[in-house]
């Protein structure tokens, strides 16, 4: 990256409305770190905030920016039922005195537990969605924007996760925490659900001059759906804000082999690995991203891709109320 581009990026850091609270703490696992055989260090963007934790808000700081200085009174998105990016969303919108339509694909529960419940106590307008509308999500956006219009409201469309070059410049400024801190690792991890915070990873990775290497953990769809989604978001990091970042060769930092039995849905294996290290450190993963992504290091571990003593960052991501929806589920395994 040259200095044109670090300079903009730089200045483009500071279009956001704080949200969060930043920065959040990394925390070193002692007792992870001498069953693994390397150093874990948890980045706790778990910590970003009570209601709206983890990754989304730090992407909606930036996503929030853009919308008020466009006008907007309404923030429109979509997501699975048991959305944390919905929910962040709905929370960023009742924080910033907007409202909030949520497209949740899915059919309607009999009761709203997890994230569905916080998305109705915030006071979102909330329409389920067949998975077979759910496939033309974009055209079905645009027509709700367009009834909202009709209505004399201004709404802003988020794409999902807000896995934008906008959104991901908050994992741009997670980077940056890292870099002012002084701290350096080996190997960062994080999960790739929809290749928004792997991608702000890269880049500040990249910005910064920092060692080591990157790498995403698929927690759905295949190393092929992301490589496309992360040239997607470096073109839109190109057009919109003239920064360039050289991805040749991205599907090298990309593993799909955890993906397991499919998205938010898990299987002993995994739920074992959840109690254990809520057991051994208190850290408590989330069902959906989180644990999926942890397997995936620790078996890259396992494989010797990490080197025994190494120092590996992982990032937490939040999602811990997606667990209130699996209780039933989860209690087999207790």
């Amino acid at each position: 990256m040259d200095s044109r581009s670090r300079s903009e990026l730089d200045a483009w850091l500071d279009r956001r409305v704080a949200l969060a609270c930043l920065p959040t703490p990394v925390h070193h696992y002692p007792r992870c770190s001498e069953r693994l055989g390397f150093e874990l260090f948890v980045k706790r963007d778990d910590l970003t905030e009570s209601v709206a934790s983890g990754n989304k808000i730090r992407k909606l700081e930036y996503v929030l920016h853009q919308a008020l200085q466009r006008g907007a009174d309404t923030l429109v998105s979509c997501g699975g039922i048991q959305s944390n990016h919905c929910r962040a969303v709905a929370w960023t919108a009742a924080r910033a005195g907007l409202s909030s339509v949520l497209l949740l694909r899915g059919q309607a529960p009999a009761h709203a537990t997890g994230n569905l419940l916080f998305d109705r106590l915030l006071g979102a307008q909330i329409r389920f969605h067949s998975v077979e509308e759910f496939k033309g999500i974009g055209d079905l956006g645009a027509r709700v924007c367009e009834e909202l219009r009709g209505q004399g409201r201004k709404p802003f469309w988020i794409p999902i996760g807000a896995s934008t070059a906008t959104g991901s410049l908050g994992y741009v400024r997670m980077m940056k925490e890292i870099a002012d801190a002084g701290l350096a690792f080996d190997r960062v991890y994080c999960a790739l659900g929809s290749g928004g915070t792997f991608a702000g990873i890269l880049l500040g990775h990249h910005r910064y001059g920092l060692p080591g290497e990157v790498r995403g953990i698929a927690v759905c769809d295949t190393v092929s759906y992301f490589v496309g989604e992360t040239v997607r978001i470096q073109k839109e990091f190109q057009d919109q804000y003239g920064i360039h970042l050289d991805l040749t060769g991205v599907e090298r930092w990309m593993d799909d082999r955890y993906v397991g039995d499919g998205y938010a849905l898990n299987t002993e294996k995994e739920w074992r690995q959840l109690i254990e290290v809520a057991r051994i450190e208190g850290l408590i993963l989330d069902p959906v991203y989180t644990l999926k992504a942890f397997l995936g290091m620790v078996g890259q571990a396992g494989e010797g891709i990490i080197r025994k003593g190494s120092r590996v960052l992982f990032v937490h991501s939040g999602g811990h109320l997606g667990l209130t929806a699996k209780n039933e589920e989860l209690e087999r395994y207790l």
